[in-house]
């Protein structure tokens, strides 16, 4: 068995071994470098034991999966050989895109045991996928009357096993034992959860933006609300720029790193002064594509809204490799009229200081990852 997100403790995976283990690996496969993070403790009071950032000698934009997929495992080897005996084994991993759905379904009431048993006829209407394509999970979030019908409303879960197996080979081949598996949007509810104040009751809007997708989440209350996977990423912005400037992936990566988005009149203006049609071209180039990103955060936030009067996200938080974009926050938060930040999932961790602060909000998933336990597999 394995489980996907915090809440899904039963998931049938056919084919593989699970094993417990009190500490394990908390391994993001990303497309441009994998991250690692062990933690030690518990809710309330976690610290750091080992950290790894793994970026592949080969990740733009036109490469390949084979090829990543064989960069990914030999990274996995060497770390493996390197920590020796003093690293555990077991790892947990997620998937995310668009072979992995996520829906909030209302079915009718029943036991948990009973829905566990017909989950797959269930859930047939809601899945774009033929069933026996993939692995289903749930988590019956409470009870809520539709239409005048008792009902539950549950978080249904699907992957592609094709998705599942990829991971599970590099994992595997890396020399790691897979012990849980997570989708991305509920690692990083568990990274928002470990920074959260135990009171704390605000709705967020979780923005996670690495490099092949955007992952949104808007957690109210410590509990995912809406999960999406956009595909409007940190790869967009290099394909743009490739094309804007006939260079290659390495080089449109490096223009990346040093340019910003000019977002107000004055910033405009210092460029065209000093003449700077560099930073100006830049600009131009990456701000079509940041607004497409914007129009999706648009989109989470009216459809969460639309869902009851009541509702409010009072800040947005910002993640993964291509928050670092130079005034994306300002950016944000002119345009949606709240407070935006970037949010460092380790900001609550012991012994955290060892990981650079540049690099921190690349490893919202692995923290979530990490903080998965002898137990979860169940």
């Amino acid at each position: 068995m394995a489980s996907i997100g915090d809440k899904f403790k039963k998931i049938n995976i056919s084919k593989l071994r699970f094993f417990k283990a009190k500490d394990l690996l908390g391994v993001d496969l990303g497309s441009t470098a994998i991250k690692i993070i062990q933690l030690k403790g518990s809710p309330g009071r976690w610290s750091l034991v080992r950290w790894a950032y793994l970026p592949l000698p080969n990740a733009g934009p036109d490469v390949g999966a084979p090829e990543r997929k064989t960069q990914a495992v030999n990274l996995l080897k060497e770390f493996v050989i390197k920590q020796k005996k003093n690293a555990p084994k077991a790892a947990s991993f997620s998937v995310s895109g668009n072979s992995v759905i996520v829906r909030y379904v209302k079915f009718p009431k029943m036991a948990k045991d009973d829905l566990a048993k017909t989950i797959q006829f269930e859930a047939e209407p809601y899945i774009p996928f033929s069933i026996p394509e993939v692995n289903i999970g749930f988590h019956i979030i409470g009870d809520v009357v539709d239409e005048g019908q008792k009902k539950m409303e549950t978080i249904l879960v699907a992957a592609k096993k094709d998705l599942i197996g990829n991971r599970l080979d590099i994992i595997k081949q890396g020399g790691l034992s897979p012990v849980v598996i997570d989708v991305d949007a509920f690692c990083i509810e568990n990274a928002y959860d470990i920074n959260r104040a135990a009171n704390m009751q605000d709705t967020v809007l979780m923005v996670h933006i690495g490099a092949s997708v955007t992952t949104m989440s808007i957690i109210e209350g410590g509990v995912s609300k809406v999960v999406r996977d956009v595909f409007i990423a940190g790869n967009t912005l290099t394909k743009a720029i490739q094309r804007n400037f006939q260079c290659d992936a390495k080089q449109a990566e490096e223009k990346k790193a040093n340019a910003a988005l000019l977002v107000t009149p004055e910033e405009r203006e210092k460029a065209m002064a000093e003449e700077n049609k560099e930073a100006l071209q830049m600009s131009t180039v990456m701000l079509p594509v940041v607004k497409d990103l914007l129009s999706e955060t648009h989109r989470s936030l009216d459809f969460y809204l639309s869902q009851g009067t009541d509702r409010q996200v009072t800040r947005i938080l910002l993640s993964g490799g291509a928050c670092r974009l130079k005034n994306l926050v300002n950016y944000f938060a002119q345009e949606l009229h709240m407070p935006v930040e970037i949010f460092d999932p380790l900001a609550h961790v012991e012994g955290a200081k060892a990981i650079p602060q540049d690099l921190r909000p690349l490893f919202s998933i692995a923290v979530g990852l990490a903080t998965r336990r002898d137990g979860d597999s169940e």
